[in-house]
Protein backbone atom coordinates (compact mmCIF):
# COMPACT_ATOMS: atom_id res chain seq x y z
CA UNK A 1 0.00 0.00 0.00
CA UNK A 2 1.30 3.71 -0.75
CA UNK A 3 2.04 6.33 2.00
CA UNK A 4 -0.94 8.43 2.26
CA UNK A 5 1.29 11.49 3.40
CA UNK A 6 3.30 13.69 0.44
CA UNK A 7 7.39 12.80 0.73
CA UNK A 8 7.92 15.49 -1.42
CA UNK A 9 10.73 16.98 -0.21
CA UNK A 10 10.00 20.54 -0.92
CA UNK A 11 7.63 21.09 2.09
CA UNK A 12 5.97 19.05 4.59
CA UNK A 13 3.57 16.44 3.89
CA UNK A 14 0.10 16.73 3.10
CA UNK A 15 -2.62 14.99 5.33
CA UNK A 16 -4.42 12.34 4.07
CA UNK A 17 -8.44 13.17 3.02
CA UNK A 18 -11.12 10.50 3.85
CA UNK A 19 -14.62 10.72 2.54
CA UNK A 20 -17.06 8.53 4.18
CA UNK A 21 -20.50 7.24 1.99
CA UNK A 22 -23.30 5.79 4.06
CA UNK A 23 -26.28 3.40 3.50
CA UNK A 24 -28.63 1.92 5.90
CA UNK A 25 -30.41 3.32 8.92
CA UNK A 26 -29.56 5.68 11.54
CA UNK A 27 -27.27 3.34 13.13
CA UNK A 28 -25.11 3.33 10.47
CA UNK A 29 -25.42 7.44 10.09
CA UNK A 30 -24.10 7.07 13.70
CA UNK A 31 -21.21 4.81 12.99
CA UNK A 32 -20.20 6.73 10.18
CA UNK A 33 -19.70 9.88 12.59
CA UNK A 34 -17.54 7.78 14.99
CA UNK A 35 -15.75 6.67 12.14
CA UNK A 36 -15.00 9.98 11.05
CA UNK A 37 -13.77 11.14 14.06
CA UNK A 38 -11.27 8.32 14.55
CA UNK A 39 -9.98 9.01 11.12
CA UNK A 40 -9.87 13.15 11.73
CA UNK A 41 -8.00 12.16 15.02
CA UNK A 42 -5.61 10.30 13.27
CA UNK A 43 -4.96 13.69 11.05
CA UNK A 44 -7.16 13.34 8.55
CA UNK A 45 -9.05 15.50 7.01
CA UNK A 46 -12.50 15.57 5.04
CA UNK A 47 -12.42 15.69 1.30
CA UNK A 48 -15.01 17.26 -0.82
CA UNK A 49 -15.70 13.92 -3.05
CA UNK A 50 -15.69 10.14 -2.84
CA UNK A 51 -13.18 10.20 -5.70
CA UNK A 52 -10.93 12.60 -4.66
CA UNK A 53 -10.43 11.07 -1.29
CA UNK A 54 -7.12 9.05 -0.07
CA UNK A 55 -9.27 7.36 2.52
CA UNK A 56 -12.95 5.99 1.18
CA UNK A 57 -15.15 4.56 3.80
CA UNK A 58 -18.26 2.59 2.50
CA UNK A 59 -20.18 1.93 5.39
CA UNK A 60 -23.18 -0.92 4.17
CA UNK A 61 -26.55 -2.33 5.27
CA UNK A 62 -27.64 -5.74 4.50
CA UNK A 63 -31.36 -5.92 5.87
CA UNK A 64 -32.56 -5.60 2.25
CA UNK A 65 -31.36 -6.65 -0.62
CA UNK A 66 -32.12 -3.24 -2.26
CA UNK A 67 -29.59 -1.80 0.12
CA UNK A 68 -26.37 -4.53 -0.95
CA UNK A 69 -27.58 -3.79 -4.22
CA UNK A 70 -27.01 0.22 -4.06
CA UNK A 71 -24.39 -0.51 -2.16
CA UNK A 72 -22.72 -3.00 -4.84
CA UNK A 73 -23.84 -0.50 -7.80
CA UNK A 74 -22.24 2.72 -5.82
CA UNK A 75 -18.45 0.57 -5.76
CA UNK A 76 -18.54 -0.65 -9.26
CA UNK A 77 -18.78 3.37 -10.19
CA UNK A 78 -16.51 5.10 -7.17
CA UNK A 79 -13.58 2.20 -7.98
CA UNK A 80 -14.13 3.31 -11.64
CA UNK A 81 -14.33 7.51 -11.05
CA UNK A 82 -11.32 6.87 -8.65
CA UNK A 83 -8.98 5.57 -11.21
CA UNK A 84 -10.11 8.30 -14.35
CA UNK A 85 -9.53 11.20 -11.53
CA UNK A 86 -6.19 9.63 -10.93
CA UNK A 87 -5.57 9.12 -14.65
CA UNK A 88 -6.31 12.93 -15.20
CA UNK A 89 -4.56 14.10 -12.20
CA UNK A 90 -1.58 12.54 -13.02
CA UNK A 91 -1.18 11.28 -9.34
CA UNK A 92 0.33 8.35 -7.71
CA UNK A 93 -2.50 5.85 -6.10
CA UNK A 94 -2.35 6.71 -2.43
CA UNK A 95 -4.65 5.23 0.20
CA UNK A 96 -7.76 3.17 -0.54
CA UNK A 97 -11.34 1.86 0.01
CA UNK A 98 -12.55 0.91 3.37
CA UNK A 99 -15.73 -1.73 3.57
CA UNK A 100 -17.55 -1.11 7.28
CA UNK A 101 -20.99 -2.39 8.25
CA UNK A 102 -23.55 -4.88 7.69
CA UNK A 103 -22.09 -6.00 4.16
CA UNK A 104 -18.68 -6.55 5.67
CA UNK A 105 -19.81 -9.07 7.95
CA UNK A 106 -22.54 -10.98 5.45
CA UNK A 107 -20.84 -10.82 2.32
CA UNK A 108 -17.22 -9.41 2.90
CA UNK A 109 -15.05 -11.92 1.83
CA UNK A 110 -17.23 -11.82 -1.55
CA UNK A 111 -16.60 -8.19 -2.14
CA UNK A 112 -12.70 -8.77 -1.08
CA UNK A 113 -12.70 -10.85 -4.18
CA UNK A 114 -14.96 -8.81 -6.84
CA UNK A 115 -13.58 -5.51 -6.00
CA UNK A 116 -9.72 -6.09 -5.70
CA UNK A 117 -9.87 -1.90 -4.75
CA UNK A 118 -11.21 -2.41 -1.73
CA UNK A 119 -8.20 -2.78 0.60
CA UNK A 120 -9.75 -3.68 4.18
CA UNK A 121 -13.01 -4.54 5.89
CA UNK A 122 -14.74 -3.88 9.21
CA UNK A 123 -17.96 -5.91 10.33
CA UNK A 124 -20.30 -3.49 11.76
CA UNK A 125 -20.23 -5.15 15.37
CA UNK A 126 -16.23 -4.34 15.55
CA UNK A 127 -16.72 -0.85 14.97
CA UNK A 128 -14.03 -0.98 17.77
CA UNK A 129 -11.52 -2.44 15.58
CA UNK A 130 -11.58 0.44 13.13
CA UNK A 131 -8.64 2.15 14.25
CA UNK A 132 -6.64 -0.94 15.08
CA UNK A 133 -7.44 -1.78 10.86
CA UNK A 134 -6.55 1.75 10.01
CA UNK A 135 -3.21 2.08 11.49
CA UNK A 136 -2.06 -1.05 10.56
CA UNK A 137 -2.91 -0.17 7.07
CA UNK A 138 -1.59 2.98 6.89
CA UNK A 139 1.13 3.48 9.88
CA UNK A 140 2.03 6.86 8.95
CA UNK A 141 -1.43 8.24 10.32
CA UNK A 142 0.20 7.50 13.38
CA UNK A 143 3.58 8.96 12.41
CA UNK A 144 5.35 12.37 14.23
CA UNK A 145 4.25 13.79 10.62
CA UNK A 146 1.05 14.36 11.85
CA UNK A 147 1.28 15.22 15.91
CA UNK A 148 0.29 18.84 14.99
CA UNK A 149 -3.14 18.29 14.11
CA UNK A 150 -5.53 20.29 16.52
CA UNK A 151 -9.04 19.37 17.34
CA UNK A 152 -11.50 18.90 14.14
CA UNK A 153 -14.61 21.50 14.08
CA UNK A 154 -17.98 19.73 14.52
CA UNK A 155 -18.81 18.03 11.21
CA UNK A 156 -21.92 19.62 10.18
CA UNK A 157 -23.92 17.11 10.62
CA UNK A 158 -23.05 17.24 14.46
CA UNK A 159 -23.74 20.90 14.67
CA UNK A 160 -27.44 20.86 16.23
CA UNK A 161 -28.31 17.09 15.68
CA UNK A 162 -26.89 14.25 17.41
CA UNK A 163 -27.18 10.12 17.13
CA UNK A 164 -26.19 8.37 20.75
CA UNK A 165 -26.33 4.71 20.35
CA UNK A 166 -27.06 3.54 23.52
CA UNK A 167 -27.05 -0.75 23.16
CA UNK A 168 -26.08 -2.65 20.77
CA UNK A 169 -26.96 -5.99 19.11
CA UNK A 170 -30.10 -8.09 19.15
CA UNK A 171 -31.98 -11.08 20.69
CA UNK A 172 -34.90 -11.14 18.16
CA UNK A 173 -35.59 -14.33 16.58
CA UNK A 174 -37.19 -12.65 13.42
CA UNK A 175 -37.13 -14.90 10.62
CA UNK A 176 -36.70 -12.53 7.75
CA UNK A 177 -33.91 -10.51 9.41
CA UNK A 178 -30.60 -11.15 9.38
CA UNK A 179 -29.44 -8.22 11.98
CA UNK A 180 -28.62 -10.70 15.11
CA UNK A 181 -25.95 -12.11 12.69
CA UNK A 182 -24.60 -8.90 10.68
CA UNK A 183 -24.71 -6.99 14.43
CA UNK A 184 -24.42 -9.58 16.69
CA UNK A 185 -26.57 -11.49 18.99
CA UNK A 186 -25.77 -10.35 22.23
CA UNK A 187 -27.20 -7.43 24.10
CA UNK A 188 -24.64 -4.88 25.19
CA UNK A 189 -26.10 -1.45 26.95
CA UNK A 190 -23.86 2.02 27.54
CA UNK A 191 -23.68 2.15 31.18
CA UNK A 192 -25.75 5.05 32.00
CA UNK A 193 -22.96 6.93 33.57
CA UNK A 194 -21.60 7.58 30.03
CA UNK A 195 -25.02 8.43 28.56
CA UNK A 196 -25.39 11.37 31.24
CA UNK A 197 -21.71 12.19 30.38
CA UNK A 198 -22.38 12.44 26.62
CA UNK A 199 -25.49 14.05 27.02
CA UNK A 200 -23.68 16.86 29.20
CA UNK A 201 -21.38 17.42 26.89
CA UNK A 202 -23.33 17.43 23.01
CA UNK A 203 -25.67 20.23 25.37
CA UNK A 204 -22.38 21.94 26.34
CA UNK A 205 -21.56 22.06 22.98
CA UNK A 206 -24.80 23.41 21.55
CA UNK A 207 -26.88 20.67 20.56
CA UNK A 208 -30.49 20.71 20.04
CA UNK A 209 -31.73 17.29 19.48
CA UNK A 210 -30.31 13.62 20.29
CA UNK A 211 -31.82 10.92 19.09
CA UNK A 212 -30.90 7.33 21.21
CA UNK A 213 -30.50 4.89 18.99
CA UNK A 214 -30.37 0.81 19.29
CA UNK A 215 -31.30 -2.01 17.34
CA UNK A 216 -34.20 -2.41 19.58
CA UNK A 217 -34.13 0.93 22.24
CA UNK A 218 -36.70 -0.32 24.31
CA UNK A 219 -34.51 -3.61 25.43
CA UNK A 220 -31.96 -1.06 27.28
CA UNK A 221 -30.52 -2.59 30.04
CA UNK A 222 -32.27 -6.25 30.07
CA UNK A 223 -28.99 -7.88 29.71
CA UNK A 224 -27.77 -6.48 32.80
CA UNK A 225 -27.75 -9.37 35.71
CA UNK A 226 -29.39 -7.38 38.12
CA UNK A 227 -32.06 -5.84 36.21
CA UNK A 228 -34.59 -3.55 37.10
CA UNK A 229 -32.83 -0.06 35.10
CA UNK A 230 -34.16 -0.46 31.75
CA UNK A 231 -34.84 2.28 28.99
CA UNK A 232 -38.16 3.76 31.11
CA UNK A 233 -35.49 4.30 34.04
CA UNK A 234 -32.88 5.88 31.82
CA UNK A 235 -35.58 7.90 30.13
CA UNK A 236 -36.38 8.99 33.72
CA UNK A 237 -32.81 9.86 34.99
CA UNK A 238 -32.33 11.74 31.71
CA UNK A 239 -35.60 14.37 32.17
CA UNK A 240 -34.42 14.72 36.08
CA UNK A 241 -30.95 15.86 34.93
CA UNK A 242 -31.58 17.38 31.52
CA UNK A 243 -34.75 18.44 31.49
CA UNK A 244 -34.73 21.81 31.84
CA UNK A 245 -31.93 22.21 29.29
CA UNK A 246 -32.76 23.62 25.90
CA UNK A 247 -32.72 20.05 23.99
CA UNK A 248 -35.38 17.39 22.27
CA UNK A 249 -34.62 13.83 23.44
CA UNK A 250 -35.52 11.27 20.65
CA UNK A 251 -35.49 7.46 20.41
CA UNK A 252 -35.13 4.94 17.27
CA UNK A 253 -35.99 1.98 16.85
CA UNK A 254 -38.63 -0.16 19.05
CA UNK A 255 -40.15 -3.12 19.19
CA UNK A 256 -43.62 -3.17 20.18
CA UNK A 257 -43.62 -5.89 22.65
CA UNK A 258 -40.85 -4.07 24.62
CA UNK A 259 -42.28 -0.62 24.96
CA UNK A 260 -44.36 -0.95 28.74
CA UNK A 261 -46.59 1.12 30.22
CA UNK A 262 -44.02 2.92 32.94
CA UNK A 263 -41.86 3.68 29.31
CA UNK A 264 -45.04 5.77 27.58
CA UNK A 265 -45.72 7.42 31.48
CA UNK A 266 -42.14 8.78 31.29
CA UNK A 267 -42.50 9.89 27.60
CA UNK A 268 -45.72 11.87 28.63
CA UNK A 269 -44.59 13.30 31.79
CA UNK A 270 -41.83 16.09 29.86
CA UNK A 271 -41.93 17.97 27.01
CA UNK A 272 -38.48 17.39 25.89
CA UNK A 273 -39.23 13.76 25.05
CA UNK A 274 -40.04 13.43 21.56
CA UNK A 275 -44.24 12.31 21.37
CA UNK A 276 -42.67 10.17 17.54
CA UNK A 277 -43.28 6.27 18.35
CA UNK A 278 -41.70 3.94 15.11
CA UNK A 279 -43.27 0.57 15.77
CA UNK A 280 -42.66 -2.03 12.90
CA UNK A 281 -45.69 -4.16 12.70
CA UNK A 282 -44.90 -5.77 9.92
CA UNK A 283 -48.20 -7.26 9.34
CA UNK A 284 -52.02 -7.88 10.32
CA UNK A 285 -52.68 -11.16 9.91
CA UNK A 286 -51.54 -13.23 13.05
CA UNK A 287 -50.42 -16.35 11.12
CA UNK A 288 -47.88 -14.39 9.50
CA UNK A 289 -46.82 -12.40 12.78
CA UNK A 290 -46.55 -15.97 13.81
CA UNK A 291 -43.78 -17.01 11.24
CA UNK A 292 -42.74 -13.51 11.23
CA UNK A 293 -41.13 -14.64 15.03
CA UNK A 294 -42.56 -11.18 16.47
CA UNK A 295 -43.92 -12.14 19.86
CA UNK A 296 -47.25 -10.20 19.11
CA UNK A 297 -50.97 -10.89 17.81
CA UNK A 298 -52.98 -7.68 15.62
CA UNK A 299 -54.41 -7.18 19.04
CA UNK A 300 -51.94 -7.24 21.30
CA UNK A 301 -50.31 -4.25 18.69
CA UNK A 302 -52.92 -2.20 18.02
CA UNK A 303 -54.00 -2.53 22.05
CA UNK A 304 -50.47 -1.07 22.64
CA UNK A 305 -51.40 1.72 20.01
CA UNK A 306 -54.79 2.74 21.91
CA UNK A 307 -52.37 3.02 25.03
CA UNK A 308 -50.03 5.54 23.69
CA UNK A 309 -52.59 7.62 22.14
CA UNK A 310 -54.87 7.39 25.38
CA UNK A 311 -51.67 8.33 27.70
CA UNK A 312 -50.32 11.05 24.67
CA UNK A 313 -52.76 12.41 22.29
CA UNK A 314 -50.10 14.19 20.37
CA UNK A 315 -48.52 11.17 19.37
CA UNK A 316 -47.12 10.38 15.92
CA UNK A 317 -47.04 6.79 15.27
CA UNK A 318 -44.96 5.06 12.29
CA UNK A 319 -44.13 1.95 11.11
CA UNK A 320 -42.75 -0.92 8.89
CA UNK A 321 -44.54 -3.41 6.60
CA UNK A 322 -43.36 -6.44 4.77
CA UNK A 323 -45.70 -7.49 1.54
CA UNK A 324 -45.64 -10.91 0.21
CA UNK A 325 -43.89 -12.63 3.46
CA UNK A 326 -44.05 -16.49 2.59
CA UNK A 327 -47.67 -17.84 3.80
CA UNK A 328 -49.24 -14.31 3.43
CA UNK A 329 -52.11 -15.27 1.74
CA UNK A 330 -54.69 -12.97 0.22
CA UNK A 331 -56.88 -13.45 3.24
CA UNK A 332 -53.66 -12.62 5.48
CA UNK A 333 -52.78 -9.68 2.99
CA UNK A 334 -56.28 -7.76 3.56
CA UNK A 335 -55.89 -8.52 7.33
CA UNK A 336 -52.84 -5.87 7.13
CA UNK A 337 -54.61 -3.93 4.85
CA UNK A 338 -57.80 -3.83 7.88
CA UNK A 339 -54.64 -3.04 10.29
CA UNK A 340 -53.78 0.07 8.95
CA UNK A 341 -57.52 1.17 8.31
CA UNK A 342 -57.46 0.65 11.69
CA UNK A 343 -54.89 2.44 13.63
CA UNK A 344 -53.93 4.74 10.70
CA UNK A 345 -50.38 5.34 10.85
CA UNK A 346 -48.75 8.69 9.85
CA UNK A 347 -46.86 7.67 8.23
CA UNK A 348 -45.23 3.59 7.14
CA UNK A 349 -41.86 2.30 5.48
CA UNK A 350 -43.78 -0.29 3.19
CA UNK A 351 -40.95 -2.96 1.33
CA UNK A 352 -41.20 -6.18 -1.09
CA UNK A 353 -40.07 -9.24 1.22
CA UNK A 354 -36.66 -10.30 -0.33
CA UNK A 355 -34.75 -13.34 1.48
CA UNK A 356 -31.84 -12.93 3.52
CA UNK A 357 -29.18 -15.45 3.68
CA UNK A 358 -28.61 -17.19 6.70
CA UNK A 359 -32.16 -16.32 8.19
CA UNK A 360 -35.19 -19.17 8.81
CA UNK A 361 -37.07 -17.56 5.94
CA UNK A 362 -34.73 -18.04 3.65
CA UNK A 363 -35.45 -21.98 3.53
CA UNK A 364 -39.38 -21.89 3.20
CA UNK A 365 -41.39 -21.84 0.30
CA UNK A 366 -42.17 -18.27 -1.23
CA UNK A 367 -45.16 -19.23 -4.05
CA UNK A 368 -46.36 -15.19 -3.90
CA UNK A 369 -45.25 -14.54 -7.76
CA UNK A 370 -43.07 -11.31 -7.70
CA UNK A 371 -46.25 -9.31 -9.62
CA UNK A 372 -48.94 -10.54 -7.26
CA UNK A 373 -46.32 -8.84 -4.16
CA UNK A 374 -46.01 -5.42 -6.76
CA UNK A 375 -49.53 -5.91 -6.92
CA UNK A 376 -50.67 -6.15 -3.14
CA UNK A 377 -47.43 -3.57 -2.46
CA UNK A 378 -49.26 -0.89 -4.53
CA UNK A 379 -52.47 -1.14 -2.70
CA UNK A 380 -51.04 -0.61 0.65
CA UNK A 381 -48.68 2.19 -0.56
CA UNK A 382 -52.32 3.50 -2.43
CA UNK A 383 -54.23 3.26 1.47
CA UNK A 384 -51.67 4.37 3.41
CA UNK A 385 -50.64 7.42 1.50
CA UNK A 386 -54.34 8.29 1.71
CA UNK A 387 -54.31 8.37 5.47
CA UNK A 388 -50.96 9.78 5.47
CA UNK A 389 -52.48 12.27 3.79
CA UNK A 390 -55.67 12.94 5.47
CA UNK A 391 -53.91 13.29 8.88
CA UNK A 392 -51.61 15.87 7.62
CA UNK A 393 -54.59 18.13 5.95
CA UNK A 394 -55.94 17.56 9.50
CA UNK A 395 -53.12 19.75 10.76
CA UNK A 396 -53.76 22.86 8.86
CA UNK A 397 -53.12 25.65 10.99
CA UNK A 398 -51.99 24.16 13.86
CA UNK A 399 -48.86 25.72 15.65
CA UNK A 400 -45.88 23.45 16.39
CA UNK A 401 -41.93 24.31 16.98
CA UNK A 402 -39.53 23.68 13.70
CA UNK A 403 -35.51 23.33 14.54
CA UNK A 404 -33.46 24.37 11.32
CA UNK A 405 -31.42 21.86 10.51
CA UNK A 406 -30.44 23.30 6.95
CA UNK A 407 -31.33 24.57 3.44
CA UNK A 408 -34.44 22.84 1.39
CA UNK A 409 -33.09 20.38 -0.60
CA UNK A 410 -35.92 20.27 -3.98
CA UNK A 411 -34.81 22.49 -6.05
CA UNK A 412 -38.29 24.69 -6.32
CA UNK A 413 -37.77 25.78 -2.51
CA UNK A 414 -33.86 26.59 -2.80
CA UNK A 415 -34.81 28.88 -5.29
CA UNK A 416 -37.51 30.91 -3.26
CA UNK A 417 -35.07 31.15 -0.37
CA UNK A 418 -36.34 28.00 1.81
CA UNK A 419 -34.70 25.92 4.93
CA UNK A 420 -36.11 22.51 6.04
CA UNK A 421 -36.22 21.42 9.36
CA UNK A 422 -38.17 18.93 11.84
CA UNK A 423 -40.34 19.29 14.53
CA UNK A 424 -40.03 17.47 18.01
CA UNK A 425 -42.23 14.40 16.38
CA UNK A 426 -39.63 14.22 13.68
CA UNK A 427 -42.33 16.10 10.65
CA UNK A 428 -40.37 17.62 7.75
CA UNK A 429 -41.28 21.43 7.51
CA UNK A 430 -40.03 23.70 5.03
CA UNK A 431 -40.04 27.78 5.72
CA UNK A 432 -39.22 30.98 4.66
CA UNK A 433 -35.24 31.27 5.75
CA UNK A 434 -31.77 31.58 5.73
CA UNK A 435 -28.51 30.65 7.06
CA UNK A 436 -29.02 32.46 10.46
CA UNK A 437 -31.49 30.02 10.94
CA UNK A 438 -29.67 27.18 10.71
CA UNK A 439 -30.02 25.58 14.33
CA UNK A 440 -32.56 27.86 15.69
CA UNK A 441 -35.99 26.53 16.74
CA UNK A 442 -38.42 29.02 15.29
CA UNK A 443 -42.31 28.75 15.78
CA UNK A 444 -44.82 28.09 12.92
CA UNK A 445 -48.06 27.52 11.71
CA UNK A 446 -48.61 24.64 9.01
CA UNK A 447 -49.74 26.10 5.97
CA UNK A 448 -49.99 23.31 3.43
CA UNK A 449 -49.80 19.38 3.92
CA UNK A 450 -47.90 17.26 1.42
CA UNK A 451 -47.49 13.67 1.65
CA UNK A 452 -44.00 13.41 3.13
CA UNK A 453 -43.30 17.02 4.78
CA UNK A 454 -45.46 20.70 5.25
CA UNK A 455 -45.32 24.10 4.44
CA UNK A 456 -45.36 26.47 7.41
CA UNK A 457 -45.26 30.10 7.79
CA UNK A 458 -43.11 32.25 11.08
CA UNK A 459 -45.54 33.11 13.73
CA UNK A 460 -43.35 34.42 15.99
CA UNK A 461 -39.58 35.87 14.98
CA UNK A 462 -38.83 35.00 18.76
CA UNK A 463 -36.63 31.78 17.81
CA UNK A 464 -34.16 30.49 20.56
CA UNK A 465 -30.55 30.11 19.80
Amino acid sequence: MADLGNNDAQGPPTRPSYFIRTFGCQMNVADSLQYARVLENLGCVRAESDESSDILVVNTCSVRAKAEEKAISYLGSVIRERALNRRESRSSARGGIVLVGCMATVRGNEILRRFREVAAMVPARELESFEDRITSLWPELVASAFDDRTSPLPRPEERFERFVPIIRGCINKCTYCIVPYARGDRLESVPPSRIFAEVEGLIASGVKSITFLGQNVCAYGSEIESGGYGFAELLGDIRDRFGDADVWFKFLTSHPRDVSDDLIAVIASHPAFSRHFHLPVQAGDDEVLRRMGRGYTSAQYVGLIDRIRATIPDSRITTDIIVGFPGEDQSAFERTLETIERIRFDAAFTFLYSSRSGTPAEKWADPIPVDEKKRRLGRLIELQNRIALEKSRAKAGSETTVLVEGPAMRAASKASGMVAGRTREEEVVLLGGGADDYGRRIRVRFVEANLRSFTAERIDEKSTA
